[in-house]
């Protein structure tokens, strides 16, 4: 059975006719006539009632009809897509872990763009996710940020896909929690102080779970609370006492979604914990796009923000409120 001879009995159904069907689809009767028989043959039916009139569909022919136009019409889908996407001449995908300054970079891209047709995508995944999305092509670009401890057992994963790590900077991590939380009016957070409160992290595939971009803890939080999305995270954290770890979330250092309200805010950590590489990952001899270079930049200058916010922060031992991006 053949998409082709599908699309044949469709005619010969809609026409009621070998004859009409063969003239719309330039073929000859014979044709039409083998194409109806292998299908009878090999699914052991009978498509058409024949007679002097004309031929009308069997109960089992207007039922493979049914299912065949469904076939036909997903084929027709996928050719109509996929050469669309292939006549638009920009397109440009990046992949990242949750990290809230590579999704403002692309806002803040695609906010630039000045062409009347475009397909990009951002894809906020976890760690594995994001390898395999560069790996396959899928994206251009991955984003990451990794603990120094785990930075060589990476780069060594990522040549096994030859796929190379080019680092843009180091991030400092910090406690976010919600304005009003019990620890809210200390300067400083200590691990003793997280202790009674729920961790909320991200999950990972197990055979990637160590290259989180958040920091990892043994034996020391007692509460854990594991989530998907960025979204859901963010919500947790701002509802109820749960806090998070990292170089950035939204409504803290650099981000203007809740300006003002200083619903989330940082603070730094008395314990010294491993900072953040945070870097870009791309497939080996593949130069980057017009486009990618113009999403890093972009990137770079969220970096800065997010940096020059840190410094302000450890200086003053404050929270840090939502500033203006």
């Amino acid at each position: 059975m053949t998409l082709q001879n599908l699309k044949y009995i469709i005619e010969i159904s809609n026409y009621q006719s070998f004859s009409k069907a063969a003239q719309v689809l330039f073929v000859s009767q014979s044709t039409l006539s083998t194409a109806v028989k292998e299908i009878e043959q090999d699914l052991g039916i009978t498509l058409f009632h024949r007679t002097n009139r004309g031929i009308t569909l069997t109960y089992d022919g207007e039922d493979f009809i049914r299912y065949a136009k469904e076939i036909v019409g997903q084929t027709q889908y996928l050719e109509q897509r996929y050469r669309a996407r292939n006549s638009i001449p920009m397109r440009f995908s990046v992949s990242s872990q949750h990290l809230p300054f590579a999704i403002r970079a692309f806002t803040r891209f695609l906010s630039e763009l000045d062409f009347n047709t475009y397909d990009m995508a951002i894809r906020e995944c976890d760690t594995n996710s994001v390898i395999h999305d560069v790996s396959s092509s899928k994206s251009e670009l991955g984003i990451l940020a990794i603990q120094e401890s785990n930075l060589r057992t990476l780069q060594t994963l990522l040549t096994s896909y030859d796929i190379e790590f080019h680092e843009i900077a180091l991030m400092q991590n910090y406690v976010f929690f919600r304005n009003g939380h019990p620890l809210s009016g200390k300067s400083r957070i200590t691990l003793k102080d997280l202790e009674d409160f729920p961790f909320v992290t991200y999950d990972q595939e197990t055979k990637t779970s160590h290259f989180t971009e958040e920091p990892l803890f043994f034996n020391i939080l007692n509460k854990n609370v594991h989530v998907c999305d960025r979204c859901t995270k963010i919500a947790l954290v701002r509802k109820t006492d749960c806090f998070s770890i990292g170089p950035d979330l939204t409504n803290s250092n650099a981000d203007t979604f809740h300006k003002g309200m200083g619903e989330i805010l940082a603070k730094p950590l008395q314990e010294e914990i491993s900072r953040l590489h945070l870097g870009y990952i791309k497939k080996k001899g593949h130069n980057k796009t017009t486009l990618g270079e113009k999403y890093l930049d972009f990137l770079l200058e969220d970096v800065a923000l997010i940096q020059n916010a840190s410094v302000k922060l450890t200086d003053q031992i404050s929270p840090v409120k939502s500033s203006d991006t």
